[in-house]
């Protein structure tokens, strides 16, 4: 599979409903002791809620129409549900993940989806919104009018380079906006030349640096807040995990300079996911399989060198069938949580992974169930 981030279904849901497990529908902040957000669809209709590490799940129930694509961004304190194929940004309710405000992000001259992919929150109460299946950078104000576009178009040759997501921090030099582009064939979705990074002034809505990145392809970013460094996972093409251009990436945005830190071939697959905690990194990496199994690999994030790489995964999809079975990560508590797109008999699990000093993970046993299967687990910032 070249790109699984293409995984829309045709028919839409405007219900949610729970799928088994305990599931309580929220109120805005009235969910006591959440602890993250979470998203899952089954590509027909989609679902979206919070969670705490004690297995409590709280879910938006028949509220919106959440379409079939949606992904989750936090940024600078606030939470976003982005739902991809109706071109629809929902703010949520950081506690409890109810939406809140809703804006349209589609583009009238494109015949198809615009296909939002990401949000930043800009120091202003901007909305910084990278666009993937038209060229563009979407600003909307604090209150949902149109304040930028900015054209990407020139920095691929086909006219597209697939901005797939945006992160807005504070550097020395200023708040910038740092923007991937993946830069693939827009005919089959692979990978076959550098991808970049885009460096955006916010406080004049110009790019102003292009990075070479180390990887290509690049799939998700996180953030550290706290020292603004942003790490990607950088898969190339998922029908090959040895090529030298991918892994995980460490992007330094005061300096904005970058390299790759492990290497796929060293994690043992390529990387869809990735979540740090200190020294201990953690990455959902597919395997080259027609399946592209999934497995938890760990690795040392500041020498790069593998802990667990996939053939000593404590938690593993490989060679069961299904394909990214795992989806959704973040670490709470010292302890990651891991989504799980198969069914169980209360619904779908996200499994907990207690982590030792050394970055050892040990599996729980299992105390959350979602509804659907989920997408993305994230802590607001």
């Amino acid at each position: 599979m070249s790109n699984p981030r293409l995984r829309i279904a045709s028919a839409w849901c405007i219900a949610l409903v729970a799928c088994g497990g305990t599931v309580a529908s929220p109120t805005p902040s009235t969910c006591p002791g959440s602890n993250a957000l979470w998203v899952a669809s089954d590509y027909t209709s989609s679902a979206v809620g919070a969670l705490s590490v004690a297995g409590q799940v709280w879910a938006t129930t028949g509220r919106v129409n959440l379409g079939a694509d949606p992904a989750l961004a936090v940024s600078n304190g606030r939470a976003f549900y982005v739902a991809r194929d109706e071109d629809t940004i929902f703010a949520l309710d950081a506690r409890c993940g109810a939406p809140t405000q809703q804006w349209n992000v589609h583009q009238a001259d494109h015949p198809g989806t615009s296909d939002p992919q990401d949000v930043g929150v800009a120091s202003d109460g901007s909305l910084w919104i990278p666009l993937y299946e038209v060229p563009t950078l979407l600003v909307l104000s604090s209150d949902g009018a149109v304040v930028h576009t900015l054209d990407l178009s020139s920095y691929d040759t086909d006219g597209n380079p697939q901005a797939m997501g945006i992160a807005i921090v504070m550097t020395p030099a200023g708040e910038k906006a740092f923007v991937p582009l993946q830069r693939l064939n827009d005919l089959t979705y692979t990978s076959e030349q550098p991808s970049w990074m885009l460096r955006v002034d916010i406080a004049t809505a110009k790019v102003e640096a292009t990075i070479v990145l180390a990887g290509r392809n690049p799939f998700e970013m996180r953030e550290e807040p706290e020292t603004g460094v942003l790490w990607l996972a950088d898969p190339g093409n998922f029908d090959d995990a040895v090529e030298p251009q991918a892994g995980v990436e460490r992007f330094e945005t005061a300096t904005s300079t970058t390299a790759l830190v492990a290497h796929e071939a060293d994690l043992g697959g390529s990387v869809a996911e990735i979540a740090i905690e200190g020294a201990c990194g953690a990455a959902i990496v597919a395997d080259a399989t027609a399946a592209n199994g999934t497995s938890v690999v760990t690795f040392d994030s500041t020498s790069g060198a593998p802990i667990a790489p996939a053939a000593q995964s404590p938690l593993s999809t490989a060679g069961v069938g299904g394909g990214f079975d795992l989806e959704g990560s973040v670490w709470l508590d010292g302890t990651l949580f891991v989504g799980d797109r198969r069914r169980a008999a209360n619904g779908y699990p996200v499994h907990a992974l207690r982590a030792s000093a050394t970055c050892d993970l040990a599996l729980q046993p299992d105390l959350i169930f979602l509804p659907q299967p989920p997408v993305a687990v994230r802590a607001p910032d």
